[in-house]
């Protein structure tokens, strides 16, 4: 199945219902593109209500379950949280630092950092949204973040409670990650001819030497 199709065939998936005294939490108009990571859409995203993603010491991802197994393998790791608001510099993990804007309680921003000055780092990101009664889980496949390099993206809540339909506003963020890859940056095109010049340099000093 196409990752288009996925984004479909998750959320129809997950449609669950919360009664309430207020009326149910249902999906509303949530979608993958509710969510981006240097200016692009989530990749798959699944909504379930009744769900917490920061229950437990280590998070709770069993409100995306195995709707992300098509993409990838292994154990979710919790690598950062938020309550409430905003917050900057939070993670469980001393590779990667993040940060999170709230704008008006149902939109905001948010970034990752590789805090690595020579490993970029490459992961499976789950980017967990909790509102009202519901939650949803952004997936980002196979995200790339390179040594020292701060990602930038948004957040929208688009899911709906109550009977009159309206969008809750922000309870909690939680991030999680699996497949985590460190690699050795490669240079950048300006930094091979550096080197090239610098090789350069060597040799016709050291050809000078010999002609002496």
């Amino acid at each position: 199945m196409e990752p288009i199709a996925k984004k479909f065939a998750l959320a129809a998936s997950s449609m669950l219902l919360a009664a309430s005294a207020f009326g149910a939490t249902t999906i509303g108009n949530t979608s993958a593109d509710d969510a981006t990571l240097d200016a692009q859409s989530a990749d798959a995203f699944v909504f379930t209500s009744g769900w917490n993603p920061q229950a437990g010491m280590a998070g709770n991802t069993s409100g995306f379950g195995t709707a992300f197994d098509s993409y990838g393998s292994g154990a979710w790791t919790l690598l950062g949280k938020q309550e409430g608001g905003s917050g900057a510099g939070f993670g469980q993990n001393s590779a990667l630092d993040f940060s999170f804007d709230v704008a008006d309680g149902k939109t905001g921003t948010w970034t990752i950092t590789n805090t690595s000055a020579t490993q970029n780092i490459s992961l499976d990101l789950v980017l967990s949204l909790k509102a009202a009664n519901g939650a949803s889980g952004f997936l980002f496949d196979n995200q790339t973040i390179n040594a020292g390099q701060t990602l930038s993206g948004t957040w929208n809540i688009d899911w709906f409670t109550g009977n009159n339909k309206s969008n809750p506003g922000f309870s909690n963020l939680t991030i999680f990650g699996r497949e985590m890859a460190a690699v050795a940056a490669v240079p950048e095109p300006g930094e091979y001819a550096m080197l090239l010049a610098g090789l350069g340099l060597l040799g016709f000093v050291a050809r000078r030497r010999k002609a002496l």
